[in-house]
């Protein structure tokens, strides 16, 4: 079994695409707001998001490289509500971060600086002998954390 892609919900896609997209470099597969008769129709969309009328935009992302998938989705009906950013850090249960395996850290973590992303700790730290690492947050505070392998 292997992971298939990861959701993340998100309260303003045009800004988790400047990450996602722009920054990170992940190929926007799909953008469109659903149901879209394709996709997803109306009745599936109500049971999955528990509401009558749901609707929402899906986007696709595909690392060309790799193959990892991430699926942004952005609810319209419900409207979104924003976690509290303490909730989605450490000590919480559920899904606290979203991790990138990636080369050349201390240039990653420049440029995520650069770009004015707000970054957990200043510096890489490693783990284990066996990781280089840092995290940041997206635009809604999620986790994101590079890492690259040592061995």
């Amino acid at each position: 079994m292997k992971i298939h892609h990861v959701c993340i919900n998100v309260s303003d896609m045009d800004e988790s695409l400047k990450l996602y997209r722009d920054f990170l470099g992940f190929h926007c597969y799909k953008d469109t707001v659903i149901p879209d008769g394709k996709n997803f129709d109306q009745q599936t969309l109500d049971d999955i998001f528990h509401v009558k009328g749901a609707k929402s935009r899906m986007a696709i992302l595909v690392c060309k490289e790799t193959g990892t998938m991430l699926e942004l989705e952005q609810a319209i009906v419900p409207k979104i509500q924003k976690v509290p950013r303490e909730q989605l850090q450490y000590g919480y249960v559920g899904f606290s971060e979203v991790a990138f395996e990636i080369t050349g850290i201390e240039t990653w973590l420049e440029k995520v600086k650069a770009a004015g992303y707000e970054t957990q700790t200043d510096y890489v730290w490693s783990s284990a002998k066996l990781v280089k690492s840092f995290l940041f947050y997206d635009p809604d505070g999620n986790m994101v954390q590079m890492i690259e392998k040592l061995r």
